[in-house]
């Protein structure tokens, strides 16, 4: 092997092993939620009405983008996804973990956790793996996955896009959530973290 090649080999290597890491590299985001006390919101209703919200409609963009991504559910060998929310933006599973991830947020009452939550996301999505994603997926489908490419954006959905695009019918949605249903069980954080606040308080004051 030449050095030119083994010179790009290493960042090839490097998106490789980040992609195949990318929920494992959201664990430290979680881990600060659960464990922080800084700065928290103690306004509990709102905490409530803003975080329940947004940690659902990502859990619910996961359930709908499971029930259509081909390779996992539908059939045993991989096909391109284009129903569903693939036919809205490329990566709905990614949006919905940010949504999860920033209504978790909320809900462990940690604000300031938000911007960070965004940053972070984007760095490893968009600017790690996404990219990788795509030469991966191009290689597979080629010309259609370049035309999907074309109709399609890459994050923010453009409703011009759904029009050339051929409905496509999920699996079950009972499947989908057999799957997704580990994500419901993020809510214990908030939950927990809540209960062994008030009573370690309860204790001190007791």
């Amino acid at each position: 092997m030449g050095s030119r090649e083994a010179h790009s080999l290493r960042p090839r290597l490097f998106f490789s092993v980040i992609f195949k890491m990318r929920g494992l590299l959201m664990a430290p985001l979680v881990v600060l939620m659960a464990f922080s006390l800084t700065w928290e919101c103690e306004l509990d209703l709102l905490n409530v009405v803003i975080g329940v919200p947004v940690f659902v409609l990502g859990w619910g963009l996961r359930i709908w983008s499971q029930r259509h991504l081909k390779y996992r559910l539908l059939v045993s060998s991989p096909a391109l996804a284009t129903g569903g929310p693939y036919a809205y933006t490329r990566n709905p599973v990614y949006l919905g973990n940010l949504a999860i991830l920033v209504g978790l947020s909320v809900l462990c009452e940690l604000y300031w956790l938000v911007p960070i939550t965004a940053a972070w996301a984007l760095l490893v999505y968009h600017v790690a793996v996404v990219g990788f994603e795509e030469v991966r997926l191009r290689k597979m489908f080629g010309a259609q996955y370049e035309d999907y490419q074309s109709r399609v954006p890459r994050w923010l959905p453009r409703a011009a896009a759904v029009a050339s695009l051929a409905p496509a019918h999920g699996t079950p949605l009972r499947r989908a959530l057999r799957v997704e249903w580990q994500c419901a069980m993020l809510l214990l954080i908030p939950i927990v973290k809540e209960l062994l606040i008030d009573g370690l308080l309860f204790h001190r004051h007791g």
